[in-house]
């Protein structure tokens, strides 16, 4: 399976971009937020890759690491527009979150919607160490 960027020209120039953008012309925003021992430990320098397959290629929206505080804030992805209608189930459009920290590699798949912004919280396991401690970047 081919890996192709969402803000790639030559896949903005195809017809999968477009029928994929006039699906999901709204935005949604992810706040991604890692941590070890019950949320006192950030973790920084987590890798984080969102991605959808489209068409049988993996298109990426957004490749990343978290900060000082272990938090990615305001990832812009799109989603279809929610209606007005309460009595309506609201579309949604289902993304893959890829993160990866030292050897542990987790997947979570992620629904957004419209003008709402979701969170996504990872909880990292230490590694023990030989002698017995644990060990956290």
């Amino acid at each position: 399976m081919n890996n192709v960027y969402f803000n790639d020209p030559i896949f903005m120039k195809s017809t999968s971009y477009e029928e994929f953008m006039k699906k999901n012309p709204s935005i949604g925003y992810l706040n991604v937020r890692a941590y070890a021992a019950n949320a006192a430990i950030p973790i920084s320098g987590l890798s984080v890759v969102i991605s959808k397959t489209i068409n049988n290629t993996k298109i990426i929206f957004f490749e990343g690491a978290t900060d000082s505080s272990g938090v990615i804030n305001q990832i812009a992805l799109p989603t279809p527009i929610i209606s007005d209608n309460d009595q309506e189930v609201p579309p949604s459009e289902d993304y893959q979150l890829q993160a990866t920290y030292e050897n542990q590699n987790t997947i979570f798949q992620i629904k957004m919607y419209s003008n709402i912004q979701s969170n996504q919280n990872i909880n990292i396991v230490p590694e023990l160490r030989s002698d017995g401690s644990y060990y956290v970047r």
